[in-house]
């Protein structure tokens, strides 16, 4: 074990308990009510190792010591910002294989994107794949590279499964083309691939919902529909292009309901089925985020305001003809969400400053995790007894939700653990911690 530091690591423990009860104390003299000042809280002093620390776990892992290495060294992500913040990069939790491997994926328009995978030893794979995502179940997954995009049943851990459909990047653009003759889209790019923000395969792969920095479709073989922007604003409203600011979408479990905004619009919420779309006016300024309830029952919309925001649930029997309510109930009145998932105690969000916060349907708060990096992704295991968190500050954190006590190390009000954590920093082998 010649990789360690031990006089560093005792440090590093040391300021990691010292730092995370400092803020822990805070954090519940702020729930109480308390109005407790910040400057009591002492800066982490961990950055100055950052550098040595860095290399002791790139060392470890070339030994294969990793279990030694989280012992020794509790991972942390702020006192590593500073030090590599050029090389982070965001990262993409997608979901779970039918062998319990994990999948997720590094990069963004700006640098070119790479799937992997993890098995429960934590042995890491790269892929052939720029992106994937899945079915509500994790069962169907689409998978898109330079060629297209593949869609497949149960894939392994090298991505390979029961070939279900192939969308050639040729034919959807020429669809699109079709639709947009004179409009700059999805349809003009050079690297369709490199644009994509979500995929969800719906209906065995027969539909994709695809959405881009070029706008949000619905895929069939021999078909597209453009969602958003919605054509008929591009008409009246003389657009140039489909291009969206803060764009996002979300399926309902059941894929009958399909939910979608960005910067410049109301809160959409489109039933397939009956071809109905219902508009709802946001709570803040601006549409950001939108999820369902597991049980098809809800949807939440949050809208923002910089790195503030507000969320309404909205029950789906209720959306037809109360588009101008303004009541809806309010579920949080904090976050900018940028990524949320359910989970069995309730829906978890994540926010701009790297919080992880769980909210029952009522509102609730039932427990805080922090990770330290703004939040990018959420995924959970198909029993929901693990929760995959990756964040801008490229690292995927895999937390054990089912723990019964949180480390000594994190800060937060709940018992949640993390398990294991991937970091993959650009110009850098992805590493375990």
């Amino acid at each position: 074990m010649n990789w360690l530091n031990e006089r560093i690591a005792a440090a590093w423990r040391a300021e990691g308990r010292r730092y995370a009860d400092n803020v822990n104390a805070f954090v519940r003299r702020s729930m109480a009510g308390e109005q407790p000042d910040e400057s009591e809280i002492a800066e982490d002093q961990r950055k100055q190792w950052a550098k040595a620390v860095w290399e002791m776990v790139k060392k470890a892992n070339e030994a294969g010591e990793i279990s030694r290495l989280r012992e020794e060294l509790p991972a942390a992500t702020w006192p590593m910002a500073e030090a590599f913040d050029k090389q982070m990069q965001p990262i993409r939790a997608i979901g779970y294989l039918h062998d319990g491997s994990i999948v997720f994926s590094s990069g963004s328009m700006a640098h070119q994107g790479r799937v992997y995978t993890a098995n429960r030893q934590g042995e890491l794979r790269g892929t052939a794949y720029t992106f994937a995502g899945c079915s509500a179940d994790q069962l169907v997954w689409a998978l898109a590279s330079a060629d297209g995009i593949h869609v497949v049943s149960r894939p392994d851990g090298a991505l390979e499964g029961e070939r279900l459909a192939t969308y050639r990047w040729g034919d959807i653009q020429d669809l699109i083309h079709e639709i947009l003759p004179n409009t700059e889209s999805f349809a003009d790019c050079e690297f369709p691939e490199r644009t994509l923000e979500l995929l969800v395969p719906l209906e065995d792969g027969k539909v994709l919902l695809l959405q881009s920095y070029y706008g949000i479709y619905l895929i069939e073989p021999n078909k597209v529909e453009l969602l958003h922007p919605d054509p008929e604003d591009i008409e009246e409203y003389e657009l140039e292009d489909t291009r969206l600011d803060m764009g996002h979408a979300a399926v309902s479990r059941d894929g009958t309901w399909i939910a979608y905004g960005s910067q410049a619009s109301e809160h959409t919420l489109l039933n397939r089925r009956q071809g109905q779309k219902y508009m709802f006016y946001p709570e803040s300024s601006y549409p950001h985020y939108a999820v369902f309830s597991g049980d098809n029952r809800n949807v939440w919309f949050n809208s923002c305001h910089f790195y503030n925001g507000v969320t309404i649930r909205i029950p789906l029997e209720e959306a037809e003809g109360n588009e101008k309510r303004e009541d809806w109930p309010i579920v949080d009145e904090h976050a900018r969400m940028y990524a949320a998932v359910e989970v069995k105690e309730g829906i978890v969000v994540g926010d701009a400053y790297g919080y992880l916060r769980c909210i029952d349907q009522a509102g609730q708060e039932q427990w805080r995790y922090y990770v330290g990096g703004t939040i990018f992704s959420l995924a959970t295991s198909p029993d929901r007894s693990e929760l995959l968190v990756g964040t801008y500050s490229g690292m995927l954190h895999v937390l054990d939700l089912a723990s019964p006590v949180m480390d000594e190390y994190s800060i937060g009000t709940g018992t949640l653990r993390e398990r294991e954590r991937f970091v993959l920093l650009r110009g850098e082998n992805p590493v375990r911690w």
